[in-house]
This record gives C-alpha cells, structure tokens and sequence, in this order.
C-alpha cells in the first residue's frame, strides 16, 4: 500500500500527533518498567497484544521518516525546516521507547 503523502501544511497536525505519540511510549515503558521484577503480571495474551501493537508501531516510522525527508525537499522557511528537524529527533525517540517496550514485552514470557 502507498502511503498518503501529506502537503507540508499538514506539519504542524504530523508534529503533534508524534508528540502525543512519544508522551504515551514513556508512559508505556514507565508502565512496563514497574512490572518488570513483579513476575505473572501480564499474562501471555497481553504480551503479545503488546508486542502487536508496538511492532506494528515501529515498523510504521520509516513511513513518517520518508514524509519528513520529502518535506526537506521542499523550498521551506526557517521555522518548517527547524520542526522537521525536531520531528527526526522525536522519531528516533519513538523508536528507542518502542525498542525498549518491545525487551521490556519480550522478557515477560
């Protein structure tokens, strides 16, 4: 499937969603973290729902990294290309809380 590429108007609507997105991760691994030395708390189906859910997340980055390197190929203002360059860095945020949510999942079986 093609992904919808977005206008660069739509880089404030991306940004926020990212932002929310990383909030929850850290809250996630907090979540998984206090778990992690209290043996039957999560159960084998929530596992891997979780380990569902955050693989799918994952391997959806590289979509938002290809929009954000299509959007450096416009003709952009100071401002847009500062926020683009902050996304980057929240995405490899992302992909370190979901990196870590997925050892932290995976060592609960």
């Amino acid at each position: 499937m093609t992904p919808d590429w977005q206008p660069i108007e739509a880089l404030k609507f991306i940004a926020g969603m990212l932002d929310d997105q990383l909030q929850s991760l850290h809250k996630q691994v907090g979540n998984l973290e206090q778990c992690r030395h209290r043996p039957g708390v999560l159960d084998r189906e929530t596992v891997s729902r979780l380990q569902a859910v955050f693989g799918e997340q994952r391997d959806s980055l590289p979509i938002f990294r290809e929009q954000l390197v299509r959007w450096l190929d416009l003709p952009l203002d100071e401002d847009q290309r500062l926020e683009i360059n902050r996304m980057n860095a929240v995405l490899d945020q992302m992909k370190a809380a979901i990196e870590r949510i997925l050892s932290l999942a995976g060592n609960r079986r």
